[in-house]
């Protein structure tokens, strides 16, 4: 052999022989390292697909054991107030034009609150200011909740700012054992609250009604004492 070959074509068949072995050797380890991270890949998708079924199992329970029993339960408690809630009175349909925006203070008295009755059933929005001095919200609480009504829990003597069309001033103690019992209250809602109802109207340009009662004028007698009452 050393014969054929001389030192020099041994060693350079030595680096070729060399070469070759670390040439299938690389072939060798690059085709195993593929088929590792082959296996890596394939192990995270798998995991990744498992996790993925996991949220949509827990999205399909919580919405099966959770969100549809709440849904149920809210729909029974709303078909229980509908079917519960008292009727209001049949009031007329009227256009936006038509439609009145309309104050009422002392709405809550006697005569307001047959004043809101009226005009309620007429088809107008009415909006109801009274601090319960001698109102009663049980004469106007069958048209609590409905859209065309509002009210106010205010004290006429403290400014207020509505947007309405016309203004009905009722607001004021209507019986001698009430003037007796607060004459202070009583003067100023007729003086300071009439003044600020007054400029409401100026501001907005609505009509504007002032009623009183025949106290205003002295002693019935003494003013109409030729009269006779029918």
């Amino acid at each position: 052999m050393s014969a054929l070959f001389s030192p020099k074509m041994q060693k350079n068949h030595f680096r070729f022989v060399f070469a070759v072995c670390a040439f299938l050797i690389f072939v060798l380890l690059f085709h195993g390292m593929g088929n590792w991270i082959d296996r890596i890949v394939e192990s995270k998708m798998s995991y990744m697909q498992k996790n993925l079924v996991d949220v949509k199992t827990l999205q399909d329970t919580i919405q099966l054991q959770v969100v549809a029993p709440l849904k149920g339960e809210i729909d029974r408690l709303n078909l229980k107030v509908r079917t519960n809630a008292k009727p209001f009175e049949r009031v007329a349909r009227l256009n936006i034009d038509q439609r009145k925006r309309i104050l009422v203070t002392g709405g809550a008295g006697f005569v307001g609150s047959h004043l809101v009755d009226v005009l309620m059933k007429q088809g107008h929005e009415v909006t109801v200011v009274d601090n319960f001095f001698t109102g009663r919200k049980r004469n106007i609480d069958h048209w609590i909740g409905h859209p065309n009504f509002e009210l106010i829990n205010h004290d006429v003597t403290l400014p207020i700012y509505l947007e309405v069309n016309e203004i009905y001033h009722l607001a004021s103690p209507a019986s001698p054992p009430h003037y007796m019992y607060n004459p202070i209250k009583t003067v100023k809602c007729n003086t300071i609250g009439t003044i600020n109802m007054l400029g409401l109207a100026s501001r907005l340009k609505a009509k504007f009604l002032f009623a009183s009662t025949s106290e205003i004028y002295g002693g019935f007698l003494q003013h109409h004492g030729n009269l006779e009452i029918v």
